[in-house]
């Protein structure tokens, strides 16, 4: 199926899963969103001028970590709740959580209250895994036959979440820092509503409500004695904390160093989420082409990706850090794909899901870790960060040396990509 294709199945849409692509969209749109805000805020809005600039770097690492926090033990809340109330009301209970922690943040920026910044960013990633929530109620209410469709519908609309959420937050966030958060509680508000006069069929509760606290890192307990899995996990955190640590700084480098305006910046970010669907629509088949198998893919994906990163710390011209940034995420997304199915490849089927989550939990450490580090950066200049970021992609080529060749078609396949 063909990006038009899927593009005009999206105007087809029943009115049942309108709420739900509205869910997946926020889910994606809201991180890229924040991000080219953030780093603006933190370098010339109101806590520059109130805070000193070990003060400001604290409170910016704090605003990038404490959304993995929440995230990482949100999804299991999540997932909980599900089960316990059905999907829809879990759905609603998530927007109306968003919306609350998008107004706290607005707040903060009207009443000049960091802490309030803060809080509204801890709850946001608690309520921040609607996407897989949606996912599946568009697999129960869509027909069979329908639902390769759907999934591809789906592809499109986190495509585009991911490249317009920085953009707008850029632009937006130039003219007032206050606008791209009153876009994204509307949207939450508007997601709500449609939310509360929907019925999705089948949608029952399943279970009792428990929620045990310790259940993120049990995912990891589970590890234990499955050499293939800690194997492909290990090459995973590696890569995702790297590349995490170059998203980070290099959107700080680009304001800082090379006097990037909040506007300039969330296009930059823009040019990653371009590179990411160039990558998804042609990168892993191009790789696959040539290389044969996904090992082979994985490994020379994360080498090119690794180089390119660490080039980024050199000092360089604008442009050039563009068409880097744009090579970075292209060279990422084959890597990503491969490891993902190198973890689910590493246990039996029925074992797939909670393989898959230890993959999110990786991803939601690799976010929080270099959120941590953004408050070393009065004392280590950013471009030392970009070195680091490309040393840790390279690393994760050691492990993944012991990766064993995965099958093709545990991945997704061309009738469900965009």
């Amino acid at each position: 199926m063909t990006s038009n294709q899927a593009g005009l199945n999206i105007l087809r849409l029943p009115r049942a899963r309108l709420p739900l692509f509205l869910a997946v969209f926020i889910d994606i749109f809201s991180f890229g969103l924040m991000y080219p805000l953030i780093v603006g805020l933190f370098h010339t809005g109101w806590i520059a001028h109130f805070y000193s600039p070990a003060a400001r770097d604290g409170f910016l690492s704090l605003a990038f970590s404490l959304f993995p926090i929440g995230m990482f033990f949100g999804a299991s809340l999540l997932g909980d709740l599900s089960d316990a109330l059905g999907r829809r009301r879990t759905l609603m209970i998530c927007m109306a959580g968003l919306a609350g922690s998008y107004a706290l943040m607005w707040a903060s920026l009207e009443l000049h209250i960091v802490w309030l910044f803060l809080v509204g960013r801890l709850a946001s990633g608690l309520m921040a895994g609607t996407a897989p929530i949606a996912q599946a109620a568009m697999m129960d209410t869509a027909p069979p036959d329908q639902r390769a469709a759907a999934m591809a519908q789906v592809t499109l609309v986190n495509t585009f979440g991911f490249v317009v959420g920085p953009a707008i937050g850029g632009l937006l966030g130039h003219l007032d820092f206050r606008l791209p958060i009153g876009v994204a509680l509307i949207l939450c508000l508007l997601t709500l509503a449609t939310l509360g006069s929907t019925t999705l069929s089948g949608d029952k509760p399943k279970k009792r409500f428990s929620f045990d606290w310790r259940e993120p890192f049990l995912l990891f307990a589970r590890m234990r004695g499955r050499p293939a899995l800690i194997t492909a996990v290990a090459a995973f955190f590696l890569f995702q904390f790297g590349y995490m640590i170059y998203y980070t700084f290099i959107l700080i480098v680009m304001q800082r160093q090379y006097g990037f305006s909040t506007a300039q910046v969330g296009l930059f970010a823009m040019v990653m989420g371009v590179g990411c669907v160039i990558g998804t629509a042609f990168g892993y088949k191009l790789a696959v082409r040539f290389l044969g198998d996904d090992t082979r893919v994985a490994k020379a994906s994360l080498a090119a990706c690794g180089l390119v990163v660490a080039v980024t710390a050199l000092p360089m011209p604008a442009a050039a850090q563009v068409v880097l940034t744009l090579v970075a995420a292209i060279t990422n997304l084959p890597a990503f794909v491969t490891l993902l199915a190198a973890i689910a490849s590493g246990v039996e089927a029925t074992e797939q899901g909670w393989a898959l989550g230890i993959g999110t939990a990786s991803i939601a450490l690799s976010v929080f870790a270099a959120g941590l580090l953004s408050s070393l950066l009065s004392i280590i200049p950013g471009a030392a960060f970009l070195a680091l970021g490309g040393l840790l992609i390279l690393c994760s080529l050691v492990p993944a040396r012991r990766l064993a060749a995965t099958v093709n078609a545990a991945l997704p396949t061309e009738g469900s990509a965009a």
